[in-house]
Parts: C-alpha cells; structure tokens; sequence
C-alpha cells in the first residue's frame, strides 16, 4: 500500500506539473496576441487541457495567474539586475551597459507577460499593487547599496540613497518597458548604453575622484 508520504508527494508533483501546463499555456497564448482582458477562463482552460473547475482549483481568478506569470518573469529579471548590484562597479558603464542588454533581452523574452501587467494594472489595483511592490523590492535593495557605497566613500556625500534608488529604479522600468514595445532587438544595444550612461551618471558620476570608479 502507497505510503502518505509517497500520496502526498504525487499530489503536489501533479498539482506543480498542472500550475506549469496552464501559466505556459497562457504566456504562449499572450505571445500568439491574444489581450489578457478578453482572454476566457474557458479559453485558458481548453488551451492548456484541463477543465474549468480544475482551474479555479489552481488559481483563484485570472488576476491569481497573471501575478503568478509576472513573478516568474520577474524572477528572471532580478537574478539579471543582481549582477550589478552586487558587484563591485569596478566595470564601469562598460559592465552596466551589458547587464542592461542582458535585462533587455529577458524582458524581451517575457514581454507579452508584462505587458498584459501594464495593461491590467491600469483597472485593477490588485496588480498595480503587486507590480509596484515587486519594483520597489528592487528599489529597495539598490538604495542599501547606495547607502554602503555612500558610507565607504564611493559616492558624493550628497546622493541621496533612497531618492536616487527610486529614481533609477523606476527609470529603467518604465524606459526598458517602452524601449521593447517600441524598437526592435537592433536597437537594444545602442539603448543599454544611453540608459547605462544616465545610470552611472546618476549614481557615480560625481563621485570623490579617490573612490576609484570607473568612468568609462
């Protein structure tokens, strides 16, 4: 006789391989160009081979799933960001232009995903709040390494960590978002650099001249 144990963890492996069926099913069909908004539960449902009940059994409405497509998107996007902040900056706008082109490239890669978070989050304040926590968990994070930096003298006394942090943060949001809606991938790299070069000015351009950073 199957042990509990053994039950239970079928289960969870059936209910894990099912919440990865119907969220990939959705993304491929956001991806097709199907709206969000007028994207059915029964559509989602028959794309991805189970019945309407077994999805309200995975997820509570379509605001659960697109949130739980989003974090994964976003997953992805700050394992990419964390390449910068927590480096040393020693690379300069060199290495921040590239792990901009690589965050480029993934929003890229998730861009029906966030776009259907654009466009919801302008009715639905469940996700406006989601989308603006997950952002500013980001902000978060770079404005306590700007408050190191500050502390160990490789920033201007006078930058302001939380500001710029927000500033920034939110900059390469919205910039990279309207970037990739509105060119194509041979514009990416001209884009990194432009945006890499507000960012260090930003953070690290006047910088004390014996903190050592990079310019380039």
């Amino acid at each position: 006789m199957p042990s509990v144990t053994r039950r239970s963890r079928g289960h969870r492996e059936r209910r894990e391989e099912i919440d990865e069926r119907v969220l990939d099913t959705t993304a491929d069909l956001l991806s097709d160009g199907e709206g969000f908004t007028q994207l059915s539960v029964e559509r989602i449902a028959a794309a991805a081979d189970v019945s309407r009940s077994t999805f309200y059994v995975h997820f509570s409405d379509k605001t659960d799933l697109l949130i739980r497509l989003a974090e994964r998107a976003m997953g992805d996007i700050f394992v990419g960001a964390n390449e910068w902040w927590m480096g040393d900056q020693s690379g300069g706008q060199d290495a921040l232009r590239e792990v901009l082109l690589k965050l480029v490239r993934i929003w890229r890669r998730h861009g029906a995903v966030l776009r259907a978070v654009t466009e919801v989050a302008g009715y639905d304040e469940t996700v406006a709040d989601f989308w603006r926590r997950r952002i500013n968990s980001y902000v978060e994070r770079a404005a306590g390494r700007l408050e190191a930096d500050r502390s160990a003298g490789r920033v201007a006394a006078e930058l302001d960590p939380r500001a710029t942090a927000f500033v920034t943060g939110w900059a390469v949001e919205r910039t990279i978002s309207e970037h990739v809606r509105t060119h194509g991938p041979p514009a990416d790299r001209t884009f990194a650099q432009a945006l890499a070069r507000a960012i260090w000015l930003a953070t690290y351009g006047d910088a004390p001249p014996e903190a050592g950073a990079n310019p380039r």
